[in-house]
């Protein structure tokens, strides 16, 4: 089954050391990642390669109850998060050092349920809902990570 791929990227005027130290510790992952509530670790590892975390997580409207898997993970350059339960996706976390600025990249890879929602839908519904939420987590870590300044929640 063919793979749908959504990205988006950012630029943070803060080095990748201060932008990774903040990303990667899940205690902040409610502040600032678009539609994540009851996140809690799943493993005795809480950080880093093998590291699991359940939580709800709310696209377009309907709440997704996974559980994810952290692979691939390199201090201040990135990791994987492959979803063992729940909606089949993966994520990817790069940071990039430009200077004294960090590019941020967040890609999400998925495999929507085709006997419940249609290639259409999927574009239409499903990617865009993605979309919107993969650009609004990435202004909140930003905002989050450049000033004291609470996230915006509008669109």
């Amino acid at each position: 089954m063919k793979m749908t791929k959504v990205e988006a990227s950012i630029e943070i005027n803060k080095p990748v050391k201060d932008v990774f130290a903040y990303a990667s510790d899940w205690k902040h992952w409610v502040d600032w990642r678009e539609g994540l509530i009851d996140l809690k670790p799943t493993s005795e590892i809480d950080k880093g390669n093998d590291a699991r975390y359940a939580y709800t997580v709310r696209v377009g409207g309907l709440k997704f109850h996974l559980e994810t898997e952290i692979h691939y993970y390199k201090e201040n350059s990135g990791w994987q998060g492959i979803v063992n339960k729940g909606f089949p996706h993966k994520m990817q976390w790069t940071f990039e050092n430009k200077a004294s600025k960090t590019f941020v990249t967040y890609i999400v890879e998925y495999s929507p349920p085709w006997f419940l929602i249609g290639p259409l839908l999927n574009f239409f519904i499903l990617k865009p809902n993605w979309q919107r939420m993969l650009k609004k987590t990435l202004n909140n870590l930003k905002i989050y990570i450049e000033g004291p300044q609470k996230k915006n929640t509008s669109d």
